[in-house]
């Protein structure tokens, strides 16, 4: 794993789903969305570095549908953070990583 690269493809992720995120209204159901980021193989402290570098949070892996990393990815807490999610899992599924989103209103 090029956890470089994976720095890189967080900060890329990360950034256009603020700049999605700031286009709409933050109205709507509070949510608790975050993203769930599968690395199977990946050393997790060279991933959680790699989440850290990239300005995002994450407390460790986590079992969830198997074995992952839930991301904080967003500042809004309704439509934002909605919106933020669905791009962040969009950026990172098209560079080839298994990322889906975990959806929970409040």
């Amino acid at each position: 794993m090029d956890y470089k690269k994976l720095t890189e493809d967080l900060q890329a992720a990360h950034n256009a789903a603020l700049v999605a995120a700031d286009r709409i209204a933050d109205n709507g159901t509070a949510n608790m969305d975050k993203v769930f980021l599968k690395l199977p193989r990946a050393r997790e402290t060279k991933v959680l570095e790699a989440i850290k570098e990239a300005g995002l949070y994450c407390r460790g892996k986590r079992r969830w549908i198997g074995d992952g990393y839930m991301l904080s990815v967003s500042k809004g807490q309704a439509n934002q953070r909605d919106k933020a999610v669905t791009v962040f899992v969009d950026v990172m599924v098209n560079r080839g990583y298994d990322a889906i989103a975990y959806r929970q209103m409040d």
